[in-house]
This record gives structure tokens, C-alpha cells and sequence, in this order.
């Protein structure tokens, strides 16, 4: 008699445990198409049938991995594991994300690897300044001889602004550094080749910062407030532009800019957005709509714009132009530069890998010797130059070296 409670508890253990097991099977079988979490990498696909026997033989692989990412409540998991860690410790499971102090959140390119972002920008690691350099020089002499005026902008980094506010571990590290960035840019301004083409605005934006944040403490990207600090210092400063016309800001209520690295972390802020009631500017984001001239390149880059205040004129008098080439930091100085241009193009080189041999020529085509801009600006982060360990500027020659004529 006294064998029954614990039958039943044995069979309420075991019903617990298939309902436990079942579940995700069940959801990922019968749950409608919902939007899953964005996440910093692009899922596995569902392997289809395999036509070849060297499918065959990856097909098992190929499976387990689509169903790794694509299980029932894995979605709802991955965001209760995020959101749940940075609620009871306050940091992240990504070692791309670094909580600081004050509630900042800094960017750690390469997260806790040896070379990471912000041990290299801080100088507690140290880097090769004459490779880097090397690098830099190359980039630019790349669209030289098409575009003698090229540029590039090494964006500082919030950490590079505010120090103080990086965790105590970081800044005891950072405290016998050298922070690299103003020796490349002594370095490269002693060079015929790259003298006053490189570019790096950290004295006006710490001093606009002190008063009037150029970051939002959570974004780790600037707004186009902290972007327009940096376009006026340099079209107004170093190229002597005048502004074409100005734009209104409004208050917008704006999601964190990295959502990717911290599913299920919700954070909001209020940043200041331009608007343009009139209809005279015409701005295009995100589109391949943007670029009728390689709609599908633009498709795969993604991250694209186009912004144009002499749409209404004869097509000789739509000038200066400008292009702008870099990293997700190129988004948001698009609109504030093109304040002093007839006609900006913005091209995220993130997603580059995505296009074709072909297709990457095509680009160029059309870029350099099509549109042919006035400037060429490159526009990263300082880290994407100095910490530079997935070959990203490379990269972005190889894009825009000539092709080789036979």
C-alpha cells in the first residue's frame, strides 16, 4: 500500500519529463512562421534534399545544424538566457559587449581574444603601427589615380572618449598604454602618398562630448548628432565646405543599436533624428530601391544609402559628389555630410563577402568610373583599422583596385 504515492510520483516525474522533451519538438512542428530573434550571425538553412553523393554524405551534418538553430522555443530560450544573465549580473553573454561603468556599454570587436578592440585602442596591446599603416596607405592609393581625392576617417570609439567610464579591470590594464591612433595618423601625415588624408576628429568630438554626449550611453554607434560633430569639423575645417541647406532634428525614441549581440535585453533612448517635410532632399535607406545601378549588389550589401538635394537640377550641376565607403559607423555621417553635397552614396562594406567576383566589379563599375564622385571618403571605426584581424580594409582594396585590363 505504501508503494502507490511513490508510483505515482514516479509516473508523474516520467509524464514531467516527456512533456519537457516533447515541447520543442512539438512548437517547432506546429508553431506558425514567427520572427526570431535577430541574432550576429546568419543561421544555418534547411539542408534540402541532397542531389549528389557528396551531399549525401554532408546531409547529416547539414541537418544537425539547421535543427541546432532552428529547434522549437529556441528563440524564446536564447532571449531568457541574455536577458536573464545581464539581470542578475549585469553583463552579457557576448564578450563583445563590455558593461562599464555608469551604465555605459562599450564595443569589443573580437570579444576576449588576444588583439581584441579595445585592449588594442587603448594601447594595452600593441600592434605593428608600420603594418597598419602599410594597410592604410594601400586603401587609399587603391582609387588614387581615378580619385585623387580619397580619404579616410578613422572614427574614435566611445572608449577612446570616455576612459574614465570603462570597467576598473580595463582601465588598470589601459593605464601603461599608448593609445595607437594619433601616432598612425603622425606616421602616415609624414608620407607624401598619405599626408592630410587621414583623418581623426577625437579633439572636437571630446570636446563636444563633455557637454552634449556624441554617444548615447547604451548605442555603440554614434547618432546623427555625434556623426554631425565630426561632418562639420570635416567639410567645414579641412575641405572648407559651406552647408547646401540645414535640416530639422526631432526627439524619437530609438531601440539599442546592437540588438544582435543581446537578444532578449531590452534597452531604449532618445536621440535626435533629421526630418525632411518638403520633399527638396530625397534620402533612401536600406533598399535595394536606392541603387537602380546594381540593385541586386545592393540587396546583398544591405546596409546602403543615397541622399540627394540637386535631384531637381540638370545633371552637369549636381555636384560636388561624394561617396563613402566603411563600416556600419559610414550609416549615420551619410545624411550629416550630405548637407554639403550635391549628391552622397553610402556602401557598407560588412556584407562584402556576400557578393560575386562579377558582382563586385559591376560595383566598382559603376562607383568609380560611372558616378565618379568628387571625394571618395572611407569612414570606420577606429578599431575596424587598428585591430584589423579579419582583413577588412584588404578586403576593401581588392573591391576598389582597377581591374586588370588583357
Amino acid at each position: 500500500m505504501k508503494a502507490l504515492p511513490t508510483r505515482r510520483a514516479n509516473a508523474l516525474v516520467l509524464a514531467l519529463w516527456c512533456a519537457l522533451l516533447l515541447t520543442p519538438l512539438l512548437v517547432h512542428l506546429f508553431r506558425p512562421p514567427h520572427e526570431a530573434p535577430l541574432e550576429n550571425r546568419t543561421l544555418a538553412p534547411a539542408p534540402g534534399w541532397p542531389g549528389t553523393l557528396d551531399e549525401v554524405s554532408t546531409w547529416p551534418a547539414r541537418m544537425q545544424a539547421w535543427m541546432r538553430d532552428h529547434f522549437g522555443l529556441r528563440g524564446e530560450l536564447l532571449e531568457a538566457s541574455h536577458r536573464w544573465r545581464h539581470q542578475v549580473f549585469g553583463d552579457f553573454l557576448s564578450a563583445d559587449l563590455v558593461p562599464g561603468q555608469a551604465g555605459e556599454v562599450f564595443h569589443n570587436v573580437f570579444g576576449d581574444i588576444p588583439g581584441n578592440a579595445l585592449r588594442v585602442m587603448c594601447g594595452a596591446e600593441r600592434i605593428e603601427l608600420p603594418v597598419v599603416g602599410q594597410r592604410v596607405a594601400e586603401l587609399l592609393a587603391a582609387t588614387h589615380a581615378d580619385l585623387p581625392r580619397s580619404y579616410l576617417m578613422m572614427v574614435p570609439d566611445k572608449s577612446r572618449l570616455r576612459p574614465r567610464l570603462l570597467p576598473r579591470w580595463l582601465q588598470e590594464e589601459c593605464a601603461g598604454g599608448q593609445p595607437p591612433a594619433e601616432s598612425l595618423v603622425d606616421r602616415l601625415a609624414q608620407k607624401p602618398e598619405t599626408a592630410g588624408r587621414l583623418f581623426y576628429p577625437i579633439d572636437a568630438m571630446r570636446q563636444v562630448d563633455g557637454v552634449d554626449p556624441v554617444y548615447r550611453p547604451w548605442n555603440l554607434h554614434w547618432d546623427f548628432h555625434g556623426a554631425a560633430v565630426a561632418a562639420d569639423w570635416l567639410a567645414q575645417g579641412q575641405w572648407g565646405l559651406s552647408r547646401r541647406y540645414d535640416v530639422a532634428l526631432e526627439p524619437r525614441e530609438t531601440e539599442f543599436d546592437l540588438r544582435a549581440l543581446a537578444p532578449g535585453v531590452a534597452r531604449r533612448d532618445t536621440t535626435l533624428v533629421p526630418v525632411y517635410p518638403d520633399g527638396r532632399v530625397l534620402v533612401c535607406h536600406n533598399d535595394a530601391a536606392c541603387f537602380p545601378e546594381f540593385a541586386a549588389e545592393a540587396a546583398l550589401l544591405f546596409q546602403v544609402a543615397r541622399v540627394r538635394s540637386a535631384w531637381q537640377l540638370p545633371a552637369g550641376q549636381r555636384r560636388p559628389t561624394l561617396v563613402i565607403i566603411g563600416d556600419s559607423f559610414g550609416d549615420n555621417i551619410t545624411e550629416p555630410l550630405a548637407r554639403y553635397f550635391a549628391e552622397v552614396w553610402y556602401l557598407s562594406m560588412n556584407h562584402l563577402s556576400r557578393l560575386s567576383p562579377a558582382q563586385r566589379r559591376h560595383v566598382r563599375s559603376v562607383v568609380i568610373d560611372q558616378f565618379r564622385p568628387d571625394v571618395l571618403l572611407h569612414v570606420y571605426n577606429e578599431g575596424t583599422v587598428l585591430a584589423d584581424q579579419a582583413r577588412y580594409l584588404a578586403r576593401v582594396r581588392e573591391l576598389l583596385e582597377p581591374v586588370p585590363t588583357q
